[in-house]
């Protein structure tokens, strides 16, 4: 049981994997959370309280690997045959969960159908010192990054494989997102992460309500009431599968 829900937990790629069931009927739709599972679930729970399935794929790497995208993104197409389900899914990222989310929807953007992001990291270069993020994680964000991508302090600068820098598939393929930050936020900065993705869409007139939440840093994630997001995510859903 998942937070009183029934959970089918699966082996997938060699990866640990879970789908959570809704109590009611099935609404044909998934919601996939992409790392964090258990970390503030108020919106995952309304949703399966509304007929949706929830599902997670473990990563070995928070940092968005192509390889681990690709495996994310077999696995959703997996789970969209074995529930019969719409074969666009309601993306949700935390954090480096953001990260995964944002890259999911560039690479294989027919799968994702609209991206909730809380407090996302977007820009790898902001997370290791090269910004004004001055978090006592840098260190570790650092070790992580190096094991991911293979850079080195030489190399990094030249790093442009972060979500803000492709930004045009989410665009191009017409995908709303609900974007949520706190102002006092110094962990992931929000003028070097999703303030830019933000700005894109602005100017290029693609569909996006952010949330700042006042004086919130990193944490706590998600709303009190999630129905804000609840609501941008079922009116916002692709009507034509």
């Amino acid at each position: 049981m998942w937070n009183g829900f029934k959970t089918e937990r699966i082996r997938f790629a060699e990866r640990d994997a879970i789908i959570v069931y809704p109590k009611g009927k099935p609404n044909g739709k998934i919601l996939l959370k992409t790392e964090y599972l258990d970390a503030f679930p108020a919106f995952d729970i309304a949703m399966l309280e509304r007929g949706y399935y929830l599902i997670h794929i473990v990563q070995r790497t928070r940092w968005a690997s192509d390889e681990e995208i690709s495996i994310m993104a077999d696995f959703a197409h997996f789970c969209i045959e074995k529930l019969g389900a719409n074969n666009k899914l309601i993306v949700e990222g935390m954090s480096c969960g953001g990260l995964q989310a944002a890259k999911l929807a560039e690479l294989y953007p027919e799968l994702v159908g609209v991206l909730y992001l809380d407090a996302p990291v977007l820009n790898i270069l902001s997370m290791v010192g090269l910004g004004e993020c001055r978090c006592d994680a840098i260190d570790s964000f650092w070790r992580e990054i190096v094991a991911t991508y293979g850079v080195s302090r030489s190399t990094i600068i030249n790093f442009r494989k972060s979500p803000i820098d492709n930004m045009e598939p989410l665009i191009e393929n017409n995908i709303p997102i609900i974007m949520l930050y706190g102002n006092a936020d110094n962990v992931v900065i929000y003028e070097e992460n999703g303030k830019v993705l933000e700005n894109f869409y602005r100017e290029n007139g693609g569909i996006m309500h952010v949330i700042c939440k006042s004086m919130c840093g990193h944490h706590p994630h998600g709303l009190d009431d999630p129905m804000i997001i609840v609501d941008f995510v079922e009116a916002n859903y692709p009507q034509e599968q």
